[in-house]
């Protein structure tokens, strides 16, 4: 028995021996130079490189390390939502006409819409108008007969929903970026606020108007202006379902109005004080609106409204880091079709992404902007391999962002003759900046890689830069 024990130990070791030779056979000065880079200097980084197809480890350092990964934990959901509901999966709202018409265009009962957490109506990232959709609704009411709807316009909710994670930031709620996933979603939850601003550094601002407009939206600015050559430091504060808002910080001075882009409070509500207003100008009265938080079940809707295919949103999500939409797969993930009651615990994700490989991850959100989420750069390229398993590459590629071509990757390894063998993520927040995602070497293998840094003081530019030279240096080794 001691002798298979003391075998197997010394096959372990070798095991490892082997592993380790094979990490070390590549690399180079190129990690060195990486290393001493002084914008990292005392700065936190990890690297893992990996073939693609068999997940042998190439670059190992700090690779089982944790931490914070930024946006580039939305290749988490991406991927997944893709692997588990198909790359034709859409979502679906029908508008249901509960009542009967009367005489003269009166329809007495109420005109029910039944969101299922779609994050894409009317997004602009999309090229969709928020007027051209609501256009659609109305000419749908009024080929009807409608004229006058003794009754509500109601959005029926799957249960209720605090859709934002409660590890996000206090300061990034208000603000666009920051909404969260509601089970009905528009115009990306973005209302811009548009200042008044002075020529003079240190004055006050005023808001002169918003768009859209919403009835019962209220914004107080504090913001003063600061140099004309600084940057937008104005932030919007204020909570899910409140609709006042408090916007502090700073803008830069001018004489042009300056927008800041906001979070839309309650956007089912607000869609609805939206859509009465425009039903009354063309000429459709309708009497109340209403919020329900249960869904009935009805007959024959009148109109659909489907969503693009899944594919197409997990691929714009990717190229363009947009946090309600990753939030929104994390609903549909972790959620499905159950209603909601308060908003997705920590321990449910982590207990969804155990399979994916990621049991030793803390994962507190659905986006990556709480500053808590840590996971390993071993965990980002193991997965990409599992997901090349599940997806096969070329679909694993076409819901990754292409160098040079797609979204935020065109800046990666810009003015570079390699930029097009890379498919990237970026992820950046307050000293932390990371790039995870599949390279084509010029040996033309495919190789996963994550390269984070964390911790670091100085400019975001530099250490994107040195991740560049990094990346660089393996697809011409490799």
């Amino acid at each position: 028995m001691k002798k298979i024990i003391t075998l197997l130990i010394l096959i372990s070791l070798s095991s490892c021996q082997a592993q380790q030779a094979v990490v070390k056979q590549y690399k180079s000065t190129a990690i060195d130079n990486f290393a001493t880079t002084p914008v990292l200097k005392g700065a936190r980084y990890g690297i893992s490189i990996r073939e693609l197809e068999t997940d042998k480890k190439i670059i190992a350092v700090n690779d089982q390390d944790n931490f914070a990964p930024a946006s580039n934990l939305k290749l988490l959901y991406t991927l997944a939502v893709v692997d588990k509901f198909g790359a034709d999966y859409r979502y679906q709202m029908p508008l249901y006409a509960n009542g009967v018409m009367l005489k003269n265009g009166f329809f007495k009962g109420d005109l029910i819409f039944q969101p299922s957490g779609d994050p894409s109506f009317a997004s602009m990232r999309l090229h969709q108008s928020l007027d051209s959709l609501i256009n659609v609704i109305i000419n749908k009411i009024k080929s009807r007969g409608i004229k006058k709807i003794n009754g509500k316009l109601v959005m029926q909710l799957n249960g209720w929903r605090y859709p934002v994670p409660g590890s996000i930031p206090v300061e990034d709620i208000g603000n666009y970026y920051g909404t969260g996933a509601w089970d009905f979603n528009f115009n990306d939850n973005r209302v811009d606020i548009y200042l008044q601003r002075s020529t003079k550094i240190g004055q006050a601002t005023k808001v002169l108007y918003t768009k859209p407009k919403i009835e019962g939206f209220t914004v107080i600015s504090k913001v003063k202006t600061a140099a004309p050559d600084t940057d937008d430091e104005g932030y919007i504060f204020g909570a899910p379902y409140a609709m006042p808002r408090i916007i502090l910080g700073t803008i830069p001075a001018g004489k042009k109005p300056f927008r800041v882009k906001g979070g839309i409070p309650n956007p089912p509500l607000s869609f609805l004080k939206i859509l009465k207003q425009k039903f009354k100008k063309k000429g459709v009265l309708v009497d109340d609106i209403a919020i329900e938080f249960t869904q009935k079940k009805y007959q024959n809707p009148i109109w659909i409204y489907r969503s693009k295919p899944l594919i197409d949103l997990a691929k714009i999500t990717n190229d363009y880091s947009i946090n309600h939409f990753s939030e929104a797969f994390a609903w549909l993930l972790v959620q499905g079709n159950k209603p909601a009651d308060g908003y997705i615990s920590k321990e449910a994700i982590h207990d969804f992404f155990v399979p994916y490989g990621f049991a030793d991850a803390d994962i507190e959100d659905g986006c990556g902007l709480a500053p808590d989420n840590l996971v390993q750069p071993a965990q980002m390229t193991n997965f990409l391999h599992l997901m090349k398993q599940k997806l096969g590459k070329k679909q694993l590629l076409d819901i990754m962002s292409h160098g040079g071509e797609d979204g935020y990757a065109k800046y990666f390894l810009r003015k570079s003759p390699y930029q097009k063998q890379v498919w990237v993520k970026s992820g950046s927040v307050s000293k932390v900046r990371n790039y995870t995602g599949i390279f084509q070497a010029n040996s033309g293998k495919y190789y996963t890689f994550s390269v984070m840094t964390n911790m670091f003081i100085g400019k975001h530019k530099d250490v994107r830069v040195a991740i560049e030279k990094l990346v660089e240096s393996y697809i011409k080794k490799l």
